[in-house]
């Protein structure tokens, strides 16, 4: 087996945890004694533990957004349908951000493009390299990046790595055609508008027959009279649906793996993080992480 990057998608995963604790309106229980929010800082926590405690991985890096992107100079309504981050997620992100720092984990970012551009293409060049890739993410759209050396984990759904054969059963589709049936079907959470009046079913179909976008509206004159209208006064938002479904994997971005290794961290700053947000129960997980790897200065 070649060594694994564990890829963490930080305000996916954020939003994923944090939603999970708060269903049916609990979000009262989850802040501290002086009312800092705490759900989404918590769950994160506790997942990136599991990792390290369960999956012990070799290098480790995590992925955040950091504002607007090139889609929304494509597509100015892009995500616009989507409900605003919670406020008391979004005073939780640089928490997890401060977080993540403490755990001595590399932060990846980069302006103009979301943190899925830039885990696709450190995955890329991870794989160039040789690795194997598993991506922790609350997010399908990454299910294109999966291949013979990239895996997706979604938190709260999947409890396995999802390898290609699996994007197959969850989508109908291969992995290398998510991109073609979002820009069909579109994706009502991220705005994305697609085919008009072209379901989840008929994608699947025409991409099994013809495998591509392009190669649908290359032989549009074989496809059905009642599907074939909307294709053809669908194409500018079909192709421009594909560019925003479409995660970059060419972006330029310095990645030094052995700044990914998984290295030593100060358990007596995390415990004291922890304390201050009362985690009680991740206090030992944590720092005793960090006991087993042998700092002698760690509390």
């Amino acid at each position: 087996m070649p060594p694994t990057l564990y890829l963490i998608d930080g305000h996916a995963l954020a939003y994923r945890m944090y939603f999970a604790l708060t269903a049916g309106g609990n979000s009262q229980r989850w802040q501290t004694s002086k009312g800092e929010p705490t759900a989404g800082t918590y769950g994160f926590a506790r997942e990136l533990i599991r990792v390290l405690e369960q999956e012990k991985p070799e290098y480790l890096a995590v992925a955040f957004d950091v504002g607007k992107t090139f889609r929304d100079d494509i597509f100015p309504e892009y995500k616009a349908t989507r409900e605003k981050m919670p406020d008391d997620l979004r005073a939780q992100i640089q928490r997890i951000r401060e977080m993540v720092d403490l755990f001595n984990i590399p932060r990846l970012e980069m302006d103009g493009y979301e943190a899925d551009d830039v885990l696709g293409s450190v995955a890329r060049i991870a794989a160039e390299q040789g690795l194997g890739v598993k991506i922790i993410t609350g997010d399908r759209d990454l299910l294109q990046l999966v291949n013979e050396r990239t895996a997706v984990y979604l938190a709260g759904d999947d409890q396995t790595y999802i390898t290609e054969a699996d994007v197959v059963k969850k989508l109908g589709v291969r992995p290398n055609q998510v991109v073609d049936y979002k820009a069909i079907v579109g994706d009502t959470s991220d705005n994305i508008p697609g085919v008009k009046g072209v379901g989840e079913k008929t994608a699947v179909a025409l991409l099994e027959k013809f495998g591509t976008l392009d190669d649908i509206y290359a032989s549009l004159y074989q496809v059905e009279n009642r599907w074939r209208g909307k294709f053809e006064s669908s194409r500018e938002t079909a192709y421009m649906s594909r560019d925003l479904a479409s995660i970059r994997t060419d972006l330029k971005i310095k990645f030094d793996l052995e700044h990914a290794k998984v290295a030593p961290f100060d358990g007596s700053k995390l415990e004291a993080f922890f304390k201050e947000l009362e985690f009680r129960s991740l206090l030992s997980k944590g720092p005793r992480h960090q006991r087993r790897r042998g700092c002698g200065n760690c509390a």
